[in-house]
């Protein structure tokens, strides 16, 4: 089912049936099921009422379609940059012309807003723009029914707030034409109207408390590839509550918001995302939870599911005294293994954080020296190794997987790869985003070193994950991501005529060659000479 057209309002679409928003005992607002549900349904789609770029993709996206691109039409005066016009006069609509007003009055000193708020905070900037469409619409506040936990901040946030909503205050003023000179080149009517819509916004302490909504409200938004590019309020999504292990997950088409369930699920039952990286500690998610969003993810204790991926993420190896490596299991962080595998697990540690400095310092070389070094120790230490699916590992083969990529060092990117889909299956839940986007990685990988049996069966394991009852999961992964999705099933298709064109060509020379020598050239061109795979061609079609 593919998600229908959103209106521009940002109301939801398409599946306004699928559940309700309630209130649920001890956990505030959420989604609950209006009906069964099967794995991949949609559960919303949803444009957002407001949305900004994050700091870094200022400047390199489309302000409003998010969408990268080389010639961005950028605004003097506000610093936003759009795709084309017909991205701009969209952007108008909803809250453009609202901050071009405000920058002009700020430019002229009329407006306490100074500068450009470009320069603000993402969420800063996100709850000016929710501010802006809200007074453009007539004094607009639909996110008055969301959660703030005011009662939970100290009052240092609470002033930190109030400061902020007066600042925001003056801007929307601004947006509005109401300040100064600008107040006097505004229509009498339109004033008059402009001034009712303000002043029902204008109050201080609801704007510090919408906030402090933001704060838990707020969306992060990611590309096809699940890179965080924006910050989005969206109205119904965001009722729908955390869960360690959920039963719907979210992906952005552009600015539009998709939740699809990944579960069957009942009428009646509640509809949950997670808020946070599941490749992670469930203790660490909880303490940022609990943090940010003041609930407790674990209240009821930890599924059994969720300790196995806390088991995985946290599995050093031992070498015996006989050379057998065995499992050592971190029980909470580096809590409760023993502390020369603590240890070691901090010098790992260590050596990332050395690499981490070094990016900030712009020193490349230095950064893969440390980079290479960590992965050395993590993996082929001689008392100690961190398990496949350990988060340390994880992040470590990631990021030299991107430096092995940038560097066109495609060796080792393969080799990267591989390892970052045998940590994603440990410690995600079957044919989860995650591990499917990365299995479309290694498939491009294995079709350029012309290993076509280990592309086919990257792309088969993504487009349909490792079983009929992991299909329908891994279909909902690629709806929503119709371009990747293409590109995948073209590496596919060039994979499998690959394999045929091998075939017709062992055939053709099977008379006048040994079946072994034709069986092991065969091998050589479809699985790498360096790998030992089990050759069948009909299993490759």
């Amino acid at each position: 089912m593919s998600p229908c057209a959103a209106g521009t309002n940002g109301a939801p679409a398409c599946a306004a049936d699928a559940f309700l928003v309630k209130r649920l005992q001890g956990r505030g607002r959420g989604a609950v099921a209006q009906r069964c549900l099967k794995a991949g349904d949609v559960v919303l789609v949803e444009d957002p009422w407001a949305l900004v770029l994050l700091d870094e993709e200022l400047g390199e996206r489309c302000d409003f379609c998010l969408i990268e691109g080389q010639k961005l039409l950028r605004c003097p005066s506000t610093g936003l940059c759009f795709l084309s016009k017909e991205e701009q006069r969209a952007a108008a609509v909803l809250y453009y012309r609202a901050e071009l007003k405000a920058a002009q009055a700020a430019a002229k000193g009329v407006s306490k807003g100074r500068g450009k708020t470009a320069s603000w905070p993402a969420k800063l900037r996100l709850a000016l723009r929710s501010l802006h469409r809200g007074a453009l619409a007539g004094g607009e506040t639909p996110w008055s029914s969301l959660e703030s936990h005011w009662e939970e901040l100290d009052s240092e946030r609470e002033q930190l707030l109030e400061e902020h909503a007066a600042r925001c205050l003056d801007c929307v003023a601004a947006g509005l034409g109401l300040l100064g000179e600008c107040e006097d080149q505004v229509a009498g009517s339109v004033r008059d109207e402009a001034r009712r819509a303000f002043q029902h916004m204008a109050d201080i302490g609801n704007v510090a408390r919408f906030l402090a909504a933001l704060d838990v409200n707020a969306m992060t938004v990611t590309d096809e590839e699940l890179r965080d590019v924006g910050l989005g309020l969206y109205l119904k999504g965001a009722s729908f509550n955390h869960a360690e292990e959920p039963n719907c997950v979210q992906s952005f088409s552009g600015r539009r918001l998709v939740i699809r369930a990944v579960a069957p699920v009942a009428e009646g039952e509640e509809l949950t995302v997670t808020y946070a990286d599941l490749a992670e500690l469930s203790s660490a998610r909880r303490a940022r939870l609990r943090s940010q969003y003041h609930f407790d993810s674990l209240g009821s204790g930890i599924p059994p599911k969720v300790a196995e991926r806390d088991a995985a993420l946290s599995l050093v190896l031992a070498r015996s005294a006989s050379g057998v490596w065995h499992a050592l299991r971190e029980e909470d962080g580096e809590e409760g293994c023993a502390e020369s595998a603590a240890a070691f697990v901090r010098e790992v540690r260590a050596l990332w954080s050395e690499a981490q400095a070094a990016r900030l310092r712009g020193t490349s070389a230095e950064q893969d020296r440390l980079l290479q070094n960590a992965w050395a120790t993590a993996t082929k230490g001689d008392s100690f190794r961190l398990g496949e699916g350990h988060g340390l590992r994880l992040a470590l083969a990631r990021e030299l997987m991107d430096r092995a990529v940038a560097s066109n060092t495609w060796d080792e990117a393969r080799a990267f790869a591989r390892s970052v889909c045998d940590g994603n299956r440990l410690v995600h839940p079957p044919a989860w985003p995650v591990t499917c986007l990365s299995l479309a990685r290694l498939a491009k990988l294995e079709l350029y070193h012309g290993d076509f049996a280990g592309a086919i069966r990257a792309c088969r394991e993504a487009l349909r994950g490792r079983g009929p009852e992991e299909e329908s999961r891994a279909a909902a992964c690629w709806e929503d991501r119709p371009k990747a999705a293409e590109e995948l099933r073209q590496i596919l298709a060039e994979a499998q005529a690959e394999v045929k064109a091998c075939r017709a060509h062992f055939k053709a020379v099977e008379g006048s060659k040994s079946k072994t020598e034709t069986v092991q050239q065969a091998q050589m061109a479809l699985t790498g000479a360096e790998h030992e795979t089990a050759f069948n061609l009909e299993s490759l079609d």
